[in-house]
């Protein structure tokens, strides 16, 4: 039998993707659902009840984490994505379950990938026939350059392809010789 997974910032805060989504104020919506959750699972606040499970109440650091998480739409899409891999990929509900191995996801190396200049995107080919299906732009690897990894989703079926890659600062060239001091 495998461990009980953690519960998703979703479940802490009692909150849905969509919900979050479909709101006209969704920060509104997130602060909210953070001051409630605080509010139920502070010690001094709660009602005992017989029929709650032990464990059932989060952490100040849970509930601190899931608001952050939420709250900032870059980190809140990096999460949809590890915990949509997770549940994709090993069945689980929890994000950290998505660094372990997984079917359908082929791994390479961003320098092996055709570039479209004229599009200006790369690609590659899937096993399902798509010619491009998978696609990403320079501006998806800005959004995970400190991961040095980035995560693609095949157009037309479930398969991914985890694209390998590393950020270089151009150097400019120093006119001085560093060695000659005179």
């Amino acid at each position: 039998m495998s461990p009980p997974q953690p519960p998703t910032h979703y479940e802490i805060l009692n909150l849905t993707p969509s919900i979050i989504d479909e709101s006209p104020d969704a920060a509104k919506l997130i602060k909210k659902a953070y001051h409630r959750a605080l509010l139920r699972n502070h010690p001094d606040k709660t009602i005992s009840h017989a029929n709650t499970p032990p464990g059932a109440l989060f952490s100040i650091d849970q509930i601190t984490t899931a608001f952050t998480v939420l709250s900032s739409p870059r980190q809140r899409t990096e999460y949809d994505t590890k915990l949509r891999q997770a549940q994709t990929f090993s069945g689980a509900a929890g994000p950290d379950s998505a660094q372990r191995f997984q079917t359908g996801v082929e791994n390479v190396d961003l320098d092996d990938l055709p570039y479209d200049e004229a599009k200006e995107r790369w690609y590659r080919s899937c096993r399902c026939g798509n010619v491009r299906g998978y696609l990403f732009e320079e501006e998806d690897l800005i959004e995970v350059q400190d991961e040095g990894e980035l995560m693609v989703g095949c157009q037309d079926c479930s398969l991914w392809l985890r694209v390998h890659f590393a950020v270089v600062d151009d150097v400019t060239p120093v006119d001085e010789d560093p060695i000659d001091q005179s």
